[in-house]
Order: structure tokens, then C-alpha cells, then sequence
């Protein structure tokens, strides 16, 4: 409580959530990345529910409504994971070669 963010608890207090409304809104967002990223390995980062991701950070929704939306997504999301074409692990080489690449590109563009 006494590190809480007192501008967002006025703003949950006056919609009337008995939730932090922008941390439910990131959690389905996440939620809905992570199965994208497993079912298709992209990231959107522009959402296609972006109303519905606002609804829930405008407190539209009550908390037991979230709650049950959330589990179904955790089911999609361990479903996704388990049907995932993903590599179990990560190659880091392929990593540390990317991001050489976007250091000598960020050197050559900005150097003084």
C-alpha cells in the first residue's frame, strides 16, 4: 500500500474495479501474445482487441468475469505450448549474432 501508485488506485476506485484495471488489461494482453507466439510464432504488437483491452482497463468488466476469461486463456496457452513448433531451447548463437548485427548497424548509423 504504501508503494502503490496512488493516481491508478484513484482511477480503479472511481470505475469501481476491485482490481488493478491497467495489470488485468497487460495480463490478458501477455496472455494473448504468449499463445500467438507459440501457435505462430510472431509478435503483434499492435493488438486486434485493443477495445476489449481497453474495456478491461476502463473496468468494464467485473473481477470474477476476468477471472474466468483468464483461466480459459491459461488453457489455450498451455495447449498452444504443448502443440508448439518452437525449439525446446534457445539456439543462442543465432541470438548473439542478431544482436551483432543490430550493434554494427546502431555504430554505423550513429556514430559521432
Amino acid at each position: 500500500m504504501e508503494q502503490r501508485n496512488e493516481a491508478r488506485y484513484q482511477t480503479n476506485l472511481a470505475h469501481g474495479a476491485q482490481y488493478d484495471s491497467k495489470n488485468m488489461m497487460h495480463t490478458f494482453r501477455l496472455l494473448e501474445m504468449g499463445i500467438e507466439i507459440l501457435r505462430e510464432g510472431v509478435i503483434r504488437v499492435r493488438r486486434p482487441n485493443r477495445e476489449q483491452l481497453l474495456d478491461i482497463r476502463r473496468g468494464k468488466y467485473d473481477y470474477d468475469t476476468l477471472l474466468g476469461m483468464a483461466e480459459e486463456k491459461m488453457g489455450a496457452l498451455e495447449a498452444a505450448y504443448a502443440e508448439s513448433r518452437l525449439p525446446a531451447e534457445v539456439d543462442m548463437g543465432r541470438v548473439d549474432g542478431v544482436l551483432a548485427g543490430i550493434r554494427e548497424t546502431w555504430y554505423e548509423q550513429f556514430r559521432c
